[in-house]
Formats: structure tokens, C-alpha cells, sequence
């Protein structure tokens, strides 16, 4: 935290802009930076499970299944069609990605889920991390006013927040910084970690 205050106050010393030096505090290198999703978990999927599966979907195994796969990144949700699978393939599929979650929806459908933990691409074009009249810091798929909030992740010790910081950065802070990447993101949630009002928000860059 000292280092991006430093950082900050040296910028604005220099009379840069505000925007200029949250920029620079955004792809400020943190070592710690902690992931909110944390890596995806590679499990096994059984045969028993398969066939559980299988058989909650048309007993006519003559008949092909309906498969859709929902991404769900950070920020941002996608819908692919998959097309329509025999029950051989609908195996092997399964065998081949058991980090997917299977989910039967109706008797012809079977909808798959996986977890990347990134932005989606429509995100990296419109992501804001900003913080609401509450003092949350959330996660915004566009512009703050427009009160789309993604997710939020903890509540801001504003009043330390102002005082510690140059002026004009809260300001910023409530217009929206935007987010391009899993690296600004991740060095965004770091660095505000340490105004959390919660401690073990303010523990994550040390491992805490």
C-alpha cells in the first residue's frame, strides 16, 4: 500500500492527471495479487455418473442430444450450442472434460458449465471496478451509473481511503476504473484490499 501511495503522490506532485496516476497504480507489478475464482479444479467423472446422466435424457438412444456449454468468466457470461450428440459422443465429451459441470435440463438438453478464470471478451471492453454510495467496491459490466453490478467484493474504509490517497483519486474511484485485462483486475482488488473494512480483505497481499 505504501509503495502505491508513494507511487501516486509523486505522479501528482509532477502534475499529472488523476487518471494518469491511477493508470500507473493499475499496472503496478503485485506479487501477491490473490485471484478472486482461484484455479479450477480438474476432477474425475465416473462411468456411474455418466450413466446417471445419460439416463435422465431420451430413453430413445437412437434420438441425439441437444448440448449447450455456458462459460462463466470473472465478469461476463457466454452461450455456445454445441449441437446435437449421439449418446456415444455425449460420452466421450464428458470423459474428456470432467471439469465441466452436467447439469440435465430437459429430456433432449444437456447443458455443461466450465469456470475461466479471466475476463470474457465483451468485459474486457467494458469493465469498471467502482465503489457505490454504500462504500462497496464492485465489479460493473459498464459504466457505474448504469448499476450493473457483476459482482462485489468488500466494503471500503472511505474515510482512511480519502485520507490516504491524493486528492481526486476517490473521485475517480466512484466515475470507475476500468479493467482491460486479469492483471489490472487482479492489481485493482489488491491494492483497495487495504482500505477493506474487513481484515482478512486487508490480509490478501500478504498471504493472510
Amino acid at each position: 500500500m505504501a509503495s502505491a501511495i508513494i507511487a501516486i503522490t509523486i505522479l501528482a506532485y509532477r502534475g499529472l492527471t488523476i487518471s494518469a496516476a491511477v493508470e500507473r497504480l493499475l499496472t503496478t507489478n503485485f506479487g501477491e495479487a490473490v485471484s478472486v475464482m482461484g484455479p479450477v479444479q480438474q476432477d474425475t467423472r465416473t462411468e456411474q455418473e455418466i450413466e446417471t446422466l445419460v439416463n435422465q435424457l431420451n430413453t430413445e438412444r437412437t434420438k441425439l442430444i441437444r448440448v449447450v456449454l455456458q462459460t462463466e468468466y470473472i465478469c461476463g457470461v457466454e452461450t455456445e450450442q454445441l449441437g446435437r450428440m449421439d449418446t456415444a459422443q455425449l460420452k466421450v465429451l464428458l470423459v474428456q472434460h470432467p471439469e465441466w459441470e452436467a447439469k440435465v435440463t430437459s429430456t433432449d438438453t444437456l447443458q455443461l458449465k466450465q469456470r475461466v478464470d479471466d475476463l470474457s471478451p465483451i468485459c474486457k471492453h467494458q469493465a469498471y471496478i467502482s465503489i457505490d454510495a454504500d462504500g462497496n467496491l464492485n465489479l460493473y459490466e459498464g459504466k457505474p451509473a448504469e448499476e450493473n453490478v457483476i459482482r462485489t467484493f468488500f466494503q471500503l474504509d472511505v474515510g482512511t481511503l480519502e485520507s490516504s490517497l491524493p486528492d481526486g483519486v476517490l473521485e475517480q474511484l466512484q466515475e470507475g476504473i476500468r479493467v482491460q485485462d486479469k492483471d489490472e483486475y487482479d492489481s485493482v482488488i489488491s491494492t483497495f484490499s487495504d482500505f477493506a473494512v474487513d481484515e482478512k480483505h486487508r490480509l490478501l497481499r500478504n498471504g493472510g
